[in-house]
């Protein structure tokens, strides 16, 4: 398979000082880290590119604190992850109880893509998703194993077959090779010698969080509690590393998604209206996070 024009896909930056991903599939300017940048320029400088852009939203995950800067440009609350930042001036070792929430922030320079025509649908997904939640029970037959460069080709195969459109490259075996050096852990479950399940840790070294995300499961395997497997196996991983909270940003309309989240004792956080570009569609996502028990070292 020829390798795609990665112009389609989201772009990782710096806007004013601050990490962001900006790209024409999900339309969006998406502000991921303030780092050193002041946050009242940001706003602004956000609308402005995604004006020159054409785009049709503006999302930022910023500290509360940082929040009031953003809500006099127009952003409102999505959804929040409780506890995600260290509070400021709080060294690595201090007080687990002084932590500050991190908002994620929407405004829509369209304004027919703040409607999310689907709710009903995505409310309906959520009460299904707490229905009944049984305790997650292993699944023994099915091995995690860690994926690392040997198998960035089954990975990009399987993700190839899964989605046929990603906000980021990940059918291409070269793009996942740059994410393993870059912070990002991939997990998968193979059957008679072939890939048939996988996902990944995105992991966020200042906070001590991490994304469980690009969950991709083969077809005909659907429904054997794969993504449970991979989900147990990396939250085990991630305690064992140190990582205080995990957090992720599932598909609205996905039950079997949400549910094992939900099963995992994650907790249902808000929802990125019309946020994410997945499978030829803009997709309404959904925020689930749960604190981890980290290990203690003697």
């Amino acid at each position: 398979m020829s390798e795609v024009n990665r112009s389609l896909f989201d772009t990782c930056d710096l806007l004013e000082g601050a990490s962001i991903q900006y790209g024409p599939n999900s339309s969006r300017v998406y502000l991921m880290s303030m780092k050193q940048a002041e946050p009242a320029r940001l706003p602004a400088a956000m609308y402005q590119l995604a004006k020159a852009q054409g785009y049709g939203k503006l999302i930022a995950k910023v500290r509360q604190c940082e929040s009031e800067h953003f809500f006099n440009h127009g952003f409102t609350e999505e959804a929040r992850l409780p506890g995600y930042y260290p509070a400021i001036g709080e060294s690595e070792g201090g007080s687990a109880s002084i932590h500050e929430d991190a908002l994620l922030l929407g405004a829509y320079l369209d304004s027919e893509r703040q409607i999310d025509t689907k709710a009903a649908e995505h409310e309906k997904v959520l009460t299904l998703a707490h229905n009944n939640l049984s305790k997650v029970t292993s699944a023994p037959h099915w091995q995690v194993i860690p994926l690392d460069e040997v198998y960035v080709e089954e990975m990009a195969h399987l993700y190839r077959e899964v989605f046929p459109s990603y906000p980021f490259p990940i059918h291409e075996a070269s793009y996942l090779l740059e994410t393993m050096s870059d912070n990002v852990s991939y997990f998968g479950i193979k059957h008679q010698g072939r890939l048939i399940a996988l996902a990944s840790a995105e992991q966020d070294l200042d906070n001590m969080a991490v994304e469980m995300t690009d969950f991709a499961t083969s077809p005909e395997f659907r429904g054997l509690q794969l993504a449970a497997a991979l989900l147990n196996k990396m939250e085990s991983c991630m305690e064992q590393l140190g990582f205080r909270q995990a957090f992720t940003i599932a598909r609205a309309g996905s039950v079997g998604m949400n549910r094992t989240f939900a099963k995992h004792g994650y907790h249902y956080q808000g929802r990125l209206i019309n946020n994410t570009q997945i499978s030829g569609q803009i997709e309404s996502m959904n925020i689930w996070c749960k604190p981890l028990c980290v290990e203690k070292t003697k």
